[in-house]
C-alpha cells in the first residue's frame, strides 16, 4: 500500500517537474536573449579603432570554430581508426576460422563421395541386426547433423567476413574523406591566421601612444563589468541544486584551472595604472581548461577584449570567468562538474601569448583567487 502511495503522489509530481524543467530553459533562453542583446549594445562600431577590433573579433571567432571543428574531426579520426583496427582484427580471426573450415568442409565433403548418395541404403543391406541397423541409422542422422552444422558454420563465416570487409572499405574510405576536410580546415586556418596577425599590427600601430592604449582597457573592464552585472540580474530567479558543495566551503581547496606559470599577480599595478582583478596563467595554446567547481554555464562566447569567454554560476552569488581561450567546448545553461574540460588555452582578444585570465567573483566584486585555489 505504501509503494503504491509514493508511486502517486511520483505520478501526479511528473506535471509539476515538467513545468519547472519548462520554465528553467524559458529562463536560460531569455538569458542568452539578453546577452545577445547587451553583447550587441557593448560591441558597437565608433570608429576606425573600433572596426579594427571588430575585425579581430571576426578573425578569432573563426579561428576559434576552425580550431573546434580540427578537434571534432581529429577525435573523429582516433574513433575511427580504433574500430578500424578492431574490425581488421575481427576480419584476421574469421579468415583464420574460415581456413580451419574450410578443410573440415573439403573432408566432409570427401567422405560423402566415398560413400555414395545413397549412404542409408548401403547401411541397411550391409547389416543384419535390427538393432544394430537402427543404432548406424542413429549414427549415420548425427553425421548428417554435424556435417550441416559444419557447412552452415563455414557459410556463416564467408558471410560475417564479407560484411567485415566491406565495413573497413567504408571506414577507409570515410576515413580518406576526413583527412581530406582535415587538410582543407588547416588550410583556412593558416589563412585566418594570417588576416589575424595582419589586423593586430595595425591595431598595435593605433595604440602606439600610451593614452590610446589605457583607454582600450578602460573600456574592456567596463564592458566585462557590464556584461558580469547584467549576467547577475538574469540569473537571479534560477534556482542551484542543494545538493552541491557551497562554493565559500571550498576556500583554498580548488584547483587551478590550468597548469602554468602565473603572469602577475592579483591586484597588482600595470603600468598604466590599472590594477589586476584576476590572474594570468601561462599555458601552452590548446591545453584543456577545467571548471574549478560545479556550476552553469552563463555565459560562452566572445566578448572584445577578452577573446572567447566562459563564465560559471556557482550559487550564492559567486562566479568563476576564464577569458582568453582558443576555443569553447560548452553552451549556455549546460551543468559541469570540477574538473570538467570547459575551453582550450588560447590568445583570443588581442593577445600575443597563450594563457588564460582567470577570475573569481562575489556579487560581481573580484575576489584573490590565490585565496581560493591551492598554490
Amino acid at each position: 500500500m505504501k509503494t503504491l502511495v509514493l508511486f502517486l503522489i511520483a505520478l501526479l509530481s511528473l506535471p509539476a517537474w515538467s513545468q519547472a524543467e519548462g520554465n528553467e530553459q524559458a529562463r536560460l533562453a531569455e538569458i542568452k536573449q539578453r546577452i545577445e542583446s547587451l553583447q550587441q549594445e557593448l560591441n558597437q562600431v565608433r570608429g576606425q579603432r573600433d572596426q579594427l577590433r571588430k575585425d579581430l573579433e571576426e578573425n578569432e571567432k573563426d579561428i576559434s570554430g576552425l580550431h573546434r571543428r580540427i578537434d571534432q574531426i581529429r577525435q573523429d579520426m582516433r574513433s575511427r581508426t580504433d574500430k578500424l583496427r578492431e574490425l581488421r582484427q575481427e576480419q584476421k580471426q574469421l579468415q583464420e576460422a574460415r581456413r580451419s573450415m574450410q578443410r573440415r568442409v573439403e573432408q566432409e565433403i570427401a567422405a560423402a563421395y566415398r560413400l555414395g548418395r545413397q549412404e542409408q541404403i548401403k547401411l541397411l543391406l550391409n547389416q543384419q541386426d535390427p538393432q544394430n541397423i537402427a543404432r548406424q541409422l542413429r549414427y549415420h542422422d548425427y553425421f548428417l547433423q554435424e556435417r550441416s552444422r559444419t557447412i552452415d558454420d563455414y557459410l556463416e563465416t564467408l558471410s560475417s567476413l564479407q560484411t567485415v570487409s566491406s565495413s573497413i572499405e567504408r571506414e577507409q574510405a570515410t576515413l580518406g574523406t576526413e583527412r581530406k576536410q582535415l587538410q582543407e580546415r588547416q588550410s583556412k586556418l593558416s589563412s585566418a591566421q594570417q588576416n589575424r596577425k595582419r589586423t593586430l599590427d595595425q591595431l598595435a600601430a593605433r595604440l602606439a601612444d600610451g593614452s590610446g592604449e589605457l583607454k582600450q582597457l578602460q573600456g574592456d573592464r567596463t564592458r566585462l563589468q557590464k556584461l558580469i552585472d547584467e549576467v547577475g540580474r538574469a540569473i537571479a530567479s534560477l534556482v542551484n541544486p542543494g545538493e552541491q558543495k557551497p562554493f565559500a566551503r571550498q576556500r583554498g581547496k580548488m584547483q587551478w584551472p590550468v597548469k602554468g606559470r602565473r603572469a602577475n599577480a592579483y591586484g597588482q599595478r600595470r603600468a598604466n595604472g590599472i590594477t589586476w582583478k584576476g590572474v594570468t596563467i601561462r599555458a601552452a595554446e590548446g591545453e584543456p581548461v577545467r571548471a574549478v567547481h560545479r556550476g552553469r554555464v552563463v555565459f560562452s562566447d566572445y566578448l572584445r577584449g577578452h577573446g572567447m569567454l566562459v563564465i560559471l554560476d556557482h550559487g550564492d552569488g559567486y562566479m568563476s570567468l576564464y577569458a582568453h581561450n582558443q576555443s569553447l567546448t560548452r553552451n549556455i545553461g549546460e551543468w559541469v562538474e570540477s574538473g570538467d574540460t570547459i575551453a582550450r588555452v588560447g590568445n583570443t582578444g588581442g593577445h600575443t601569448q597563450s594563457g588564460v585570465y582567470f577570475e573569481i567573483r562575489r556579487h560581481g566584486k573580484a575576489q584573490d583567487p590565490t585565496a581560493w585555489c591551492r598554490s
